[in-house]
């Protein structure tokens, strides 16, 4: 989980997320409900991705190269 990395629109999506979580949970008066948004605000305030793209994660791994490798097992024989 990294912090203030999100963009402006998925704040502004968090924000009605948590909006959204609370009028539902005025409307069926479960306001304990209404406690779990704030989760959600905290998240959308500092800006939390709880995930990461797949791309990045895979551009950060190790490149072996198959040549060298041969060229290492011939001189190992």
């Amino acid at each position: 989980m990294k912090l203030f990395e999100l963009n402006f629109a998925q704040m502004l999506i968090r924000y009605y997320l948590m909006m959204m979580v609370i009028i539902i949970a005025g409307f069926i008066g479960q306001w304990w409900l209404a406690g779990l948004s704030f989760f959600i605000f905290l998240s959308a305030l500092t800006g939390a991705k709880l995930y990461e793209s797949r791309k990045k994660a895979a551009s950060e791994g190790k490149m072996v190269n198959m040549e060298d490798a041969k060229i290492e097992l011939r001189k190992a024989s």
